[in-house]
């Protein structure tokens, strides 16, 4: 017999307050807060019983309650589960993708190795290890249903066929894929805000916000900028690859523009890829 506590206090009788509890169970109880010392002589008590307590929580919760007086006694076993990795959860995408009858994402097949490499990419571009350290399997759960429901979404909105309905693609897990003529769009809107700015400086202009974008402008076309001697190779749908510092000061005054320019940048970056 299994059986799931929200509390100890569920297996003492609610008239006699004694306990009530059938020999040789297992009883689970999830750990959310601290237990008490009547907790603990529940405890004991379905353990004197020939019964099994399992008990799962958070490490925080675990010790917290290592110092509750029936723990002490008894020395209970502590297993410890491990993390996932991005590749775990991936694989446990890739396993619900097919179980929920979906055809897979981009061009990674139901059943293949190529699957979990897709969703491997797509888990590592979105979430970082603290939010997996913190969600594990229930990530892989959440990100799929959300998935799934942009799938739902595009397909009333875009009519698609019964083909296309059951095949996920970045697109559905958050990732912003874009063609090329989308991405040259982008640049393009974004160049014509920088355009209608007063005060940036020229394109020619080293150190202003236009020569800025034009430098960057010209390697995503994958034309090498004046002095530099990287040139990019523009690829068509693909992503651009720039030679910009991972770290930018912006000295300005208040009201000289320096939230449009981080606006306008996140914009073109993103936009690259």
């Amino acid at each position: 017999l299994l059986a799931n506590l929200g509390s100890l206090t569920e297996l003492l009788d609610p008239k006699t307050g004694k306990l009530r509890v059938a020999e040789k169970s297992c009883y689970y109880m999830r750990l959310a807060g601290g237990l008490t010392e009547q907790d603990a002589t529940i405890l004991e008590g379905v353990l004197d019983m020939d019964s099994v307590v399992i008990m799962a929580g958070s490490p925080e919760a675990v010790e917290a309650n290592m110092q509750v007086s029936a723990f002490r006694r008894r020395q209970p076993d502590l297993l410890v589960l491990p993390t996932l990795t991005h590749t775990d959860v991936a694989r446990l995408i890739a396993v619900e993708v097919e179980k929920r009858g979906y055809e897979g994402v981009g061009e990674g097949d139901v059943g293949t190795p190529q699957l979990v490499t897709v969703l491997e990419h797509i888990v590592r571009q979105r979430f970082d290890e603290k939010l997996i350290r913190e969600k594990n399997g229930h990530l892989a759960r959440d990100v799929l249903d959300l998935a799934i429901s942009r799938k739902n979404d595009r397909t009333w909105a875009d009519s698609l066929d019964s083909k296309e309905r059951f095949r996920l693609t970045p697109t559905d897990f958050g990732l912003d894929v874009l063609t090329a003529e989308q991405r040259e769009r982008r640049l393009q809107e974004v160049e014509a805000e920088v355009g209608a700015l007063v005060g940036w400086g020229a394109a020619d202009d080293v150190g202003t916000p236009r020569h800025f974008f034009a430098t960057l402008r010209r390697q995503a076309a994958g034309k090498a900028g004046s002095g530099s001697s990287a040139g990019v190779a523009a690829v068509a749908g693909a992503a651009a690859v720039l030679h910009m510092p991972r770290a930018l000061w912006v000295t300005a005054n208040a009201g000289s523009g320096r939230e449009t320019f981080v606006r306008l940048a996140a914009r073109f970056l993103r936009a690259c890829g």
